[in-house]
């Protein structure tokens, strides 16, 4: 059997929830919240496993309710709250592992939390009730925040990892010195002459439109960054990237120091190639270059992909280029700038050169 309440008393309802919600009266929530559920035609037992109640529970507050309607309830405000709706310091712990495992762990099906998500695993593992808004002040409170999610590759190898920050890097720095050398991060880039999007203010409801020529060319690019001073090297090549294009932009490197260069690289295939690896090869046996590969999928800890990210925003981010020339006009404007003022270099290897002792810029 269905039952059915006015509109104007689920309206009630709905107002005197929100009251137990301020007042934080958990009883006096669930109580409400059943009766709501009924209203919306849920069985006595799917409301009681939701509330953890007895069905019989469920069943004795709507009896009373039918009887004694909204005097009944009102009775309930001045009545002891049980429990403060207050998490404990071990609760607390406890709710950020839980966020922390994230939400399908936590038999969601949904892969992002919602505070409205959060406020339910609360009331379901702590039996406490928090309004979300409030429940956001507790989350911060924890050492919680509402960030966007990153990629990150399933090959990664933490150990390897753990090994180049703790035993890699630091030998790195120690070989700089015995050898008064350079440091150099080296990497490449495309910039498309169709463009790039990212965020921006605009009118709300309007999305900013960007003309686009749609042609696939792009612009290729290797650059390398120093660790010490911020120098900033590039090579645009015209061909593919490839062992042989590749040599040639070391080449230029190495030629513009009087010191040896150790240069630190990802796995890129190319990198590897025949040729590279003579030309390495020679290199070491002159003492001019001595190459470290970076652990495999950990594009992070190379600065040198910030600086790219940093082009982009500054020369091709919601910019419409009718020809290539003015997409690599652009680029190669950025590369000036970044060989005229070392900070702007510098600024994306901050925390590396602190923790490497070197005093900020």
């Amino acid at each position: 059997m269905r039952i059915r309440f006015s509109r104007q008393t689920v309206i009630r309802l709905q107002k005197e929830l929100k009251k137990a919600q301020s007042s934080n009266s958990l009883r006096l929530f669930k109580i409400i919240k059943s009766l709501l559920m009924i209203a919306d035609g849920h069985s006595l037992d799917s409301i009681g496993n939701l509330l953890h109640v007895s069905e019989r529970q469920v069943f004795n507050w709507f009896r009373h309710f039918m009887a004694e309607r909204f005097s009944w309830l009102i009775g309930h405000h001045y009545r002891g709250r049980g429990r403060k709706p207050r998490l404990n310091k071990e609760q607390r712990g406890r709710l950020f592992k839980l966020v922390e495992q994230g939400p399908e762990e936590c038999g969601f099906e949904c892969g992002i939390w919602t505070s409205g998500m959060i406020a339910e695993l609360v009331l379901r593992e702590f039996n406490v009730i928090y309004s979300p808004r409030y429940l956001c002040e507790l989350l911060k409170k924890i050492g919680l925040s509402y960030l966007k999610a990153a990629f990150v590759s399933d090959h990664l190898d933490e150990e390897k990892r753990k090994q180049w920050r703790e035993v890699t890097w630091p030998a790195i720095l120690k070989q700089a010195k015995e050898k008064k050398a350079v440091i150099i991060f080296c990497d490449e880039v495309s910039f498309a002459q169709w463009g790039s999007l990212s965020r921006t203010w605009a009118p709300r409801g309007k999305q900013p439109k960007i003309k686009t020529t749609g042609k696939r060319k792009g612009m290729k690019v290797f650059g390398a960054i120093g660790f010490f001073d911020g120098d900033f090297h590039y090579l645009e090549t015209p061909e593919k990237f490839n062992s042989q294009t590749y040599v040639k932009f070391l080449e230029s490197v190495v030629s513009q120091y009087q010191c040896p260069v150790i240069l630190i690289e990802d796995g890129a295939k190319y990198h590897n190639g025949p040729e590279a690896r003579d030309f390495k090869e020679r290199m070491k046996a002159e003492g001019k270059l001595f190459v470290h590969p970076l652990p495999s999928y950990s594009p992070d800890y190379n600065p040198i992909e910030k600086l790219w990210r940093n082009t982009k925003k500054d020369a091709t981010h919601c910019k419409y280029f009718p020809t290539f020339d003015d997409l690599r006009n652009a680029a190669i404007k950025a590369f000036e700038k970044y060989m005229l003022d070392a900070t702007k270099v510098i600024a994306v290897m901050k925390k590396l050169r602190q923790n490497a002792g070197l005093l900020p810029v």
